[in-house]
């Protein structure tokens, strides 16, 4: 989602590439992984261009976001302008060692102090966070307290929407006041019931087939309301916009018509310029 957002506002809003910062806060790196590949990032934690080695720098010197930044050029031609900041690792430590320290010491600021004494706000317009699964609360809370806007995106299952309601609940009581924006990101084709019951619940959801929606899951969807804004178009999986593709390669125009109406929802949602861009092409 975060690949996608940034993409979107380069290529369909008009923002400069280079005002975009692309921040991957899961120590898994997961983000950089896909868009610079393993030994792209193996190399970035030796030169030590990293959110983790901008932290530990941080405290014997100033530092600058700009040295710490790389861009993803041939490995990623659809953001290649884009700029990116790893997580991080290496023998002494990874990015997890210093969220750890950050809240043991009840620092849970650190994360927006870093980037704001780094330049990272005013040298980028947008700065999107990428964060960690949220079965650890702690990366959670550090971009939630560093950002304006909160997105989440989910599959429409039960399971899910309870995760995702357990942990807006969470996040409010270690006293952040937000407001999420959810938006449902799935596979139609294999959840085929739960595509059906966003669609008797009004939502968009191309090529969506006819079959019987599910009671409960529709009580549960109505109840994600009580917790934040949910974007009433769902973004369905396709191949050409999946981990082996893109930000490889940029989707053709038929992919980007596919994704572009529930992004405009989202942006609109956010409070984001939003591009224009026709509506659902059906499958």
């Amino acid at each position: 989602m975060s690949l996608l957002l940034a993409y979107v506002l380069v290529k369909h809003v008009g923002v400069d590439p280079k005002r975009v910062l692309l921040i991957d806060l899961d120590p898994t790196a997961g983000l950089t992984l896909r868009v610079f590949g393993d030994e792209a990032y193996d190399e970035m934690c030796k030169r030590r261009r990293t959110l983790y080695h901008m932290d530990l720098d941080s405290k014997v010197k100033n530092v600058r976001v700009e040295d710490y930044v790389s861009y993803p050029g041939r490995f990623a031609e659809a953001l290649s302008n884009v700029a990116v900041l790893p997580p991080g690792e290496d023998d002494g430590g990874d990015l997890r060692s210093r969220v750890e320290d950050w809240f043991k010491y009840g620092d849970r600021e650190a994360l927006v102090h870093l980037l704001d004494r780094a330049g990272a706000f005013s040298q980028y317009d947008y700065v999107i966070i990428d964060t960690a699964p949220f079965f650890d609360v702690k990366y959670t809370v550090a971009a939630a307290v560093a950002s304006k806007r909160v997105v989440v995106p989910l599959r429409p299952t039960i399971t899910d929407i309870t995760r995702t309601k357990r942990m807006v609940s969470a996040l409010r009581n270690h006293n952040l006041d937000i407001d999420p924006v959810f938006i449902f990101n799935f596979d139609k084709d294999k959840h085929v019931t739960e595509a059906a019951t966003l669609v008797s619940l009004n939502f968009k959801v191309p090529a969506a087939k006819r079959v019987n929606p599910n009671p409960k899951l529709r009580e549960h969807i109505a109840e994600l309301e009580n917790y934040g804004n949910v974007v009433k178009s769902a973004i369905v999986y396709r191949k050409e916009i999946s981990d082996a593709v893109f930000p490889r390669e940029s989707p053709s125009e038929r992919n980007e018509i596919a994704v572009c109406g529930p992004v405009v929802e989202l942006f609109k949602a956010l409070r984001i310029n939003a591009p224009e861009c026709p509506d659902y092409e059906e499958d």
